[in-house]
């Protein structure tokens, strides 16, 4: 099979990563840590990329990374090989370590990205490893608790972020903290780890969603429905697992909701369902119909009786906007009270 080409060019965001073959110890201790970053460093003084925020766990890293001049495939080919042949030698094998070429993900939306530092910082967290952190010694967010770090991380953009957002002039390490050390939800994580694994390409509605008035969701939800194809999958926005509980709340308060269309009677709690998981959480029609216990022919159906019922009936169309909106609220919280000018890509 062909490998689809990487989304870069000058300016353009990106989340690297990369886990062992089999999801062996590519990390065994910290002299291996060091020469990794220090291959990054590398690439850094070379002008390929920037890095701005990492962490390096026993089986995968994680960066954010800012590719200056469209070179982040020769950045981290050049990172991985001499990292492979370093620990090769010094162990006396031979072969991959890695599982395959590294994986990356353009990072196109704001608030997306305020929420992915946090998730690679709290990767050691997660893991059971470290109760903060700033305690996880290969991770960037040891060095955001201080004033200073290496000279290859680049903290311009995050400290501007934790700066706006505490309208404060000087960068303060207690700003960063107070932003993104906070633990994430379960259905903020599960978001993430879909969207690593999905590989979908496309504008990301993050921004355009977050703390946006039902009207406007309501208005997105209709656009999605005329142009949408049938086949095509978006970025997931929100939580499955989590979206399915809300609407159980509410059909639990609100009970049975039929509506009549084409002279037939239709649930319009299982519509809401089909047209959530679809368009919010990014799930493809096997795995909606799974979710539902239907076939792929009915829930694509469902779907298209959602898109017409969006126009003509303002009950239901409200009631959609309402709980794509309280999804949303759910999911990722608030939104990051402004969008500093350094986050900005040339």
């Amino acid at each position: 099979m062909a490998r689809s080409p990487r989304c870069d060019g000058p300016g353009v965001w990106h989340h690297v990563m990369n886990r062992g073959i089999a999801k062996r110890t590519v990390f065994e201790d910290a002299r291996d840590v060091r020469f990794f970053l220090s291959r990054l460093a590398r690439a850094v003084r070379a002008g390929w990329i920037e890095v701005h925020s990492y962490c390096v766990m026993t089986t995968h890293f994680h960066l954010l990374v800012r590719s200056l001049d469209g070179e982040l495939s020769r950045a981290m080919c050049r990172v991985l090989d001499d990292y492979v042949r370093w620990f090769n030698r010094s162990r006396m094998r031979d072969g991959p370590l890695f599982r395959g070429r590294f994986r990356s993900r353009p990072v196109e939306s704001y608030e997306y990205r305020c929420r992915l530092v946090h998730y690679i910082d709290a990767n050691p967290t997660l893991a059971g490893i470290v109760v903060a952190p700033a305690l996880y010694p290969h991770g960037s967010a040891r060095w955001y608790a201080r004033d200073r770090g290496p000279i290859w991380l680049e903290r311009s953009w995050i400290e501007a972020v934790a700066r706006e957002n505490n309208f404060d002039v000087d960068y303060d390490p207690r700003q960063y903290f107070g932003l993104f050390a906070s633990p994430l939800s379960p259905a903020l994580v599960r978001v993430i780890e879909r969207r690593i694994q999905s590989g979908v390409r496309g504008p990301d509605p993050l921004d355009d969603l977050i703390d946006a008035a039902p009207e406007q969701v309501r208005d997105w939800m209709r656009r999605k429905t005329v142009l949408a194809d049938g086949t095509s999958i978006d970025l997931p926005v929100c939580d499955a697992q989590d979206t399915r509980g809300l609407i159980a709340e509410r059909r639990a308060q609100r009970s049975e909701w039929r509506l009549s269309l084409r002279r037939q009677s239709c649930d319009a709690w299982q519509l809401l369902e089909v047209a959530l998981l679809r368009g919010l959480c990014g799930l493809g029609w096997a795995e909606t119909s799974s979710q539902l216990g239907v076939s792929d022919q009915v829930a694509m159906r469902m779907h298209r009786d959602h898109g017409r019922l969006l126009n003509l009936d303002t009950e239901y169309a409200d009631a959609a906007s309402r709980l794509a909106s309280e999804a949303i609220v759910r999911c990722y919280g608030s939104r990051r009270r402004s969008n500093p000018q350094t986050s900005r890509c040339d």
